[in-house]
């Protein structure tokens, strides 16, 4: 141990000294530092220079790094344990997307399957993941430098829990307020319709912001498919429609969980084709 606080001593690290170091001492402490680490190569092979400006051994004479976890003089990515610093914050997008494409494809099923049952039992992934995580994860996409996609997330955490809300008691207390179901049909219509064209002006954003991408705006273009032909289909009380909605729905949940494995990939360094658009300056 004595040795291993004579190797920092030997470097002055105040304010002044910048951690600077003669060059007979800097081989000094090298091999010091190798007699300490490996006097008989026991402990494997030393470090071969301390770099006394970023005060950490940066290189070794063998692949096998087994041994610098045991020495705390290391780092930790040296150790072969990258971190990020403390305060960091992970992308909140791939949540956000993949919650949104679980509930819509959930919707999707029962619009193409099942057009005439009861969708009921999707209340709690539209309540508490396409609603609620969804919404928050649009509030961390604020923090995240997000402006445009939290935007978007809020908007249909919001549109997926004030469905969800629809499906609690209280809920069916507002739908039977309306005095017959051809009423309640064409009120349905008219909110889907508004949010149909809340989204078709999402699209048209797509295609000119710098974060654009054709994966971003097939999403968004099939989500407006799907709420326009919902509406459709509730004011006309046409099946076949519905059922054509379902298989847009499903298209729209399965971009979206593509843009969300290729935000995932991306903080590896792994690149996905999302289209980006060349007519959209990127600087």
């Amino acid at each position: 141990m004595k040795n291993r606080y004579a190797l920092i001593k030997k470097i002055d690290w105040s304010p002044h000294g910048q951690g600077s170091t003669s060059g007979q001492d800097m081989d000094d402490i090298n091999k010091e530092h190798h007699d300490y680490l490996s006097p008989d190569n026991s402990r494997g092979p030393s470090p071969t220079l301390l770099d006394p400006r970023q005060r950490r051994f940066y290189s070794f004479d063998s692949d096998d790094r087994s041994h610098a976890s045991h020495d705390p003089i290391l780092t930790p990515a040296l150790a072969g344990e990258p971190r990020k610093p403390k305060n960091a914050m992970g992308n909140p997008g791939p949540i956000g997307l993949w919650s949104f494409a679980t509930v819509t494809m959930l919707l999707g099923t029962f619009n193409l399957f099942l057009p005439t049952e009861k969708n009921s039992i999707i209340f709690p992934t539209a309540i508490m993941f396409g609603g609620l995580a969804q919404y928050i994860a649009g509030f961390l996409d604020l923090f995240y430098g997000g402006t445009y996609t939290s935007a978007i997330f809020i908007s249909y955490g919001a549109f997926w829990t004030g469905s969800g809300l629809l499906m609690l008691p209280f809920g069916s207390a507002i739908l039977e307020a309306y005095a017959s179901e051809a009423d309640l049909a064409r009120a349905n219509a008219i909110y889907h319709f508004f949010w149909a064209f809340y989204t078709l002006m999402h699209v048209g954003i797509s295609l000119k912001i710098k974060s654009g991408s054709f994966m971003f705006t097939w999403c968004l273009a099939f989500v407006f498919l799907t709420l326009f032909l919902t509406a459709i289909s509730l004011i006309t009380d046409t099946v076949a429609v519905l059922r054509v909605s379902g298989i847009t729905a499903y298209c729209a949940g399965l971009g979206a969980y593509y843009n969300g494995i290729a935000a995932v990939f991306e903080e590896q360094g792994v690149k996905l084709w999302v289209g980006t658009y060349k007519w959209v300056p990127r600087k």
